[in-house]
């Protein structure tokens, strides 16, 4: 005999309600809107003509148990060596906006995130301090403000990982404002490459 699956009360409001099931997917379409427009400047301004990918806008319904929005611009994955710039949207938690650098681009750009960490630590940038290359969120474990660390902590961890991860966050109480925001993230890390 089948043990007897009961919904809580809350449960049981929401699976009655498809109105909130209906805006989600509503608020979704608007995230996509967003990074299009985002995609759409990304290519006229900082990384027109560096480099030749063009944007990718991916979803899912399970980071962590909830629904995401991802803009990858540019997007340079290989095996080894790795320069992308990930706009995320997580629902509940907040955008953010990521460099990732692996191989020959982390080398290459490693002294400039170092002369430029206080610039980096004004926008609130974080780096990353986990070590799977692929975690996105900004938790303690996984993140650290680069205004907690120093010079040479950073240039030390620069070293001691094959990858780097520097991202900033945007709260979703700032949605009227995300895409300038983000636009400002974005101008940051590549004006923090030297472009």
């Amino acid at each position: 005999m089948t043990a007897k699956i009961q919904l809580s009360e809350e449960e049981l409001k929401l699976v009655q309600n498809a109105q909130w099931l209906l805006t989600k997917n509503v608020i979704i379409v608007k995230v996509y809107h967003l990074f299009g427009d985002i995609a759409a400047w990304q290519q006229q301004h900082v990384s027109a003509g560096i480099f030749p990918s063009s944007p990718k806008i991916s979803r899912g319904e399970n980071y962590k148990g909830l629904p995401y929005v991802m803009l990858d611009h540019p997007r340079l994955f290989g095996k080894e060596d790795v320069f992308a710039v990930r706009t995320m949207f997580w629902w509940g938690h907040y955008f953010s906006v990521t460099l990732h650098l692996k191989g020959m681009y982390q080398q290459k750009y490693r002294d400039l995130i170092i002369a430029n960490r206080q610039l980096l630590q004004q926008h609130d940038f974080y780096i990353s301090i986990g070590e799977d290359e692929w975690r996105h969120e900004l938790t303690e474990d996984n993140y650290r403000l680069l205004s907690r660390l120093q010079a040479d902590e950073l240039g030390t961890r620069l070293l001691a990982t094959d990858f780097c991860k520097l991202s900033a966050k945007i709260s979703l109480h700032q949605w009227d404002k995300s895409k300038e925001m983000i636009c400002a993230l974005y101008d940051m890390i590549f004006t923090s490459l030297g472009y």
